[in-house]
């Protein structure tokens, strides 16, 4: 076996112990840029070589000169050194620091340089399910307990850049730290993150930077310190005589200039760092994000130890690194290299043979568990599909669910998946989980039940800036949006990745949902929802947009515009939804728009109306509204009203009333848009309290009272809207609000306390509410905080059965059986009790009943296929089909 060693790009050791000459292994130990070393090095040797009989520059003048002119600093701010193994050693011997603070994993020659002089070391763990980033707030309190920080940026193994906020934090100077850059080089935001402007400022900060990496010299050891002028006297009085070679200042001083070379190399870096993440990926392998020229990756889902496979590898003439040898890594984890395109191919090559090879001696020696199942090295994850969009609302969900039907129409188990969405209308999934309204809405048209893998991350808004984070299903706590960006989004990119794995190990194809646009210049570091999404998933990317919007053509243009170049690559081509008019009108748009782009228009959507599926947020809301506007009100039309509350939640209670033909149904926000309904609503809200505070302020609580007591007044209050209509609201823990107690409408004698625990369920029972004598079917769900008791007896209408055999009655009705009160989101579904409760209205106007016919799932599951229907026809599926890979 390989014998273990700290470092990569040991070919003597490698050579030693599987008896072939090191010029025929390939390396992917090390972390050497493939497209060096650049030319000029060959021409400098062969032109200078005879200036090796003379000592050389021991201030290293010119390259010294050359490297603050870069950096824009001073040359009394720099020492040029032997490497950055030297540069750290005489950084650690000037500070003598006590304590150390190291963010783990981290390169071993940090710890080697802070034991040479007895100091502790204090662990700040960098997390495998936050995708080892470091936390701002866990390096701010670890810095309060030792006397300098040693971090890499980026990070040795993960290949992790320090994140934005913690990057602000360290150039305020107050924290001392020395910060290892030697592979920023090799990211396109070097000049945003470097901390050398604010090191040569401060009497803090040093930063530590390679030229060895990023112009491939190892064997020249070259390297340089910025700090201020002070802290580099101390070092350079430390530091040996002549520590730099004549040659390597003289080559040090001609790659600098090479400014084609380092273009080459960070246009290169990109694309092929996706294209071998993605071939690792598709081997089974655990891989997590980098920022720079080499990946990390994890065997444990294979069961298989690093050292077993480092041997493999090695006899295969393959040299990969054993990353168990950073501290805070385990014997599954293992750091290769990026190389030219002919070399990642045999690495993944190489590492199927060996890991089947390994797998099949583990299956061969070790009896399976009864209850568990292997995979074979040789699965491999489902295709993806991606849409985005030029802005919200463009149409992305019903394109998802209208994707995931014609797959399912063509034989493929699909599912749909969207990472994080921000929406008030939430669906229950039959484990009882909550996730966004449109996912569930997309499992339907795939015929499979949902599952909060499909959405594991839900935000509902409950006030401005403020949001309750539902995880997999389950409220995790409320977060302001600040709070939310910098101190979850990280642990949330771990829980989206392993949902995703999860969908794409037991589906054929999975089709994701972006969100919003994936040019919000703002957001794009820690997206966790759009194009850092996509390259998780391996995904082509089609943008979708809105052409009804207008600027059709500069909104496709200006997000590709905006995107990185690999982000761009992504991008397969467009769908241009919602069209209305003659399509040969718009195509010379669509010709310049491919010619300017380069990318091809699949398909141009017209606008396809009265669909009957449901919307996923108030966006949507806002548009199907304004459309139903201006339609006159017929004198044979029940009039039925919806409160339009601010922070109205699950408005798709309400949707099959749409459709009901002798219904007409508005939302009002005031009082005298009220006016004189058959029957209001009172809808549910993500914030009871405030929406409550809302009808006060608006005058609607006493227009309400007032209509409910009038001899035709018919109220009805889901969820949140039953408790406002209540005698008082009780807060003692301030979950809700920050009012412990608040007065209700006083409609129902009933209280409301809020809890902290959500109930999340799906209900199905009876009533005999405006039933004919015979009780009727209910089925739908409950999502609510609160918990209700009664002040007196009251008469309940619904009888409700629950999974584990449980049942209890829900709601109240009023003594003249025109109002009453549920937590039964969906309860508008049921096509037989919507009928008989229309059909109430219609006697109190002395109209004859009508019969159930709407049957409004069976209108639903048909809405499905004419949505499918509708997008295949006007989609080049067999480009689609080609661009996913699935015949």
């Amino acid at each position: 076996m390989l014998e273990r060693y700290g470092h990569g790009g040991d070919l003597w050791t490698a050579a030693e112990s599987f008896g072939r000459p090191k010029e025929q292994f390939l390396d992917f130990s090390s972390n050497m840029n493939p497209l060096g070393p650049p030319e000029v090095i060959g021409r400098l040797v062969q032109e200078r070589w005879q200036e090796v009989a003379h000592y050389p520059d021991p201030a290293v003048r010119e390259l010294t000169r050359m490297l603050a002119q870069k950096h824009g600093v001073e040359p009394e701010c720099i020492l040029v050194g032997n490497g950055a193994a030297e540069l750290i050693d005489l950084a650690v011997r000037v500070l003598q620091p006590g304590v150390t603070g190291l963010a783990r994993p981290s390169f071993s020659e940090y710890e080697e340089a802070v034991d040479k002089i007895g100091a502790q070391v204090l662990d700040i763990p960098l997390q495998a399910s936050s995708g080892f980033e470091l936390q701002l707030a866990e390096v701010q309190a670890a810095s309060k307990h030792c006397d300098v920080l040693f971090l890499g940026h980026p990070n040795n193994p993960t290949g992790r850049l320090l994140p934005k906020s913690v990057v602000q934090w360290l150039r305020g100077g107050d924290v001392p730290a020395v910060i290892d850059e030697a592979f920023l080089d090799f990211s396109e935001r070097e000049e945003e993150l470097t901390l050398i402007p604010a090191a040569a400022r401060s009497r803090n900060l040093t930063v530590i930077r390679s030229m060895t990496k990023f112009y491939s010299i190892p064997g020249l050891r070259l390297g340089y310190a910025v700090a201020h002028p002070d802290r580099i006297k101390a070092m350079r009085r430390l530091q040996v005589q002549w520590s730099v070679n004549a040659l390597s200042q003289w080559i040090g001083t001609a790659v600098l200039a090479e400014k084609a070379f380092a273009k080459r190399t960070l246009a290169w870096l990109p694309k092929e760092r996706a294209w071998l993440t993605a071939g690792l990926k598709k081997l089974g392998l655990m891989v997590y994000d980098s920022d720079t020229n080499f990946i990390l990756f994890s065997l444990k889902s294979l069961g298989l130890k690093v050292q077993e496979l480092q041997a493999e590898m090695g006899r295969r003439g393959v040299l990969i690194r054993d990353a168990s040898l950073f501290k805070g890594l385990s014997d599954s984890d293992v750091r290769v290299a990026v190389k030219l395109r002919e070399h990642n191919e045999r690495l993944l090559q190489e590492l199927e043979a060996a890991l089947n090879m390994l797998t099949d001696a583990v299956t061969a020696t070790t009896p399976p568990a009864p209850t568990e199942h292997v995979a074979p090295v040789t699965s491999r994850l489902a295709p993806t599909l991606m849409l985005q969009g030029t802005a919200s609302d463009v149409g992305k969900s019903l394109l998802t669910a209208a994707l995931c039907r014609i797959l399912l129409q063509d034989g493929r188990r699909v599912a749909p998946f969207k990472s994080q969405n921000m929406s008030l209308n939430s669906y229950v999934t039959p484990d009882g989980k909550e996730i966004g309204r449109a996912q569930g809405m997309q499992a339907d048209a795939c015929r499979i039940a949902a599952t909060t893998d499909m959405n594991p991350i839900l935000l509902k808004p409950k006030k401005d800036m403020v949001a309750q984070v539902v995880v997999h299903g389950k409220p995790y706590r409320d977060l302001e949006a600040r709070a939310y960006r910098e101190q979850y989004l990280t642990v949330a990119e771990g829980i989206v990745k392993e949902a995703l794995h999860r969908l794409r190990e037991a589906y054929d194809v999975v089709v994701l949902e972006g969100a919003g646009s994936p040019a919000e210049v703002n957001l794009k570091d820690r997206d966790i929802v759009n194009m850092r999404l996509a390259g998780w998933a391996e995904a082509p990317v089609l943008l979708v947009a809105d052409i009804d919007r207008g600027g059709v053509f500069a909104s496709i243009v200006g997000t590709l515009d905006i995107l990185t170049p690999e982000e761009r690559d992504r991008v397969q081509g467009f769908i241009i939804n919602k069209f209305r008019g003659d399509v040969s009108l718009l195509q010379p748009g669509i010709d310049w728009l491919e010619e300017r782009t380069g990318k091809p228009v699949l398909g141009v959507i017209p606008y396809l109306p009265q669909l009957g599926l449901e919307d996923e947020d108030s966006a949507s809301l806002d548009r199907r509204l304004a459309e139903t506007a201006f339609a006159s009100s017929m004198p044979d039309l029940l009039d039925i009203a919806v409160i339009r509350l601010p922070r109205l939640s699950n408005f798709t209670d309400v949707d099959p009333l749409d459709y009901e033909p002798d219904v007409r149904l508005r939302y009002v926000t005031t009082a005298e848009e009220l006016g004189r309904p058959d029957a209001v609503i009172l809808p549910g809200s993500k914030n009871t309290v405030d929406d409550l505070l809302y009808l006060r302020q608006s005058g609607l609580d006493r227009r309400l009272i007032d209509y409910a007591l009038e001899a035709q007044g018919a109220l009805v209050g889901i969820c949140a809207g039953y408790q406002m209509l209540g005698e008082r609201l009780l807060d003692p823990e301030l979950v809700e609000s920050d009012q412990p107690k608040l007065s209700g409408l006083g409609l129902f004698p009933t209280e409301t306390v809020f809890t902290k625990d959500k109930r999340t369920v799906l209900a199905s029972g009876t009533t005999s509410l405006y039933g004919t004598g015979t009780s009727l079917p209910i089925q739908g769900y409950e999502i609510h905080m609160g918990r209700t008791s009664f002040l007196q007896p009251v008469e309940h209408p619904f009888l409700l059965l629950h999974e584990n055999g449980s049942h209890h009655a829900d709601g109240v009705i009023s003594a003249n059986g025109r109002c009453w009160g549920t937590y039964v989101h969906g309860i508008l579904h049921n096509d037989d009790f919507r009928r008989a409760w229309l059909n109430t209205l219609r006697e109190r106007k002395g109209w004859p009943a009508l019969p159930a016919e709407l049957r409004f799932m069976e209108r639903r599951e048909a809405a499905f296929d004419r949505l499918a229907d509708h997008v295949r026809a006007h989609l080049d599926m067999k480009r689609l089909y080609a661009m996913i890979d699935v015949t």
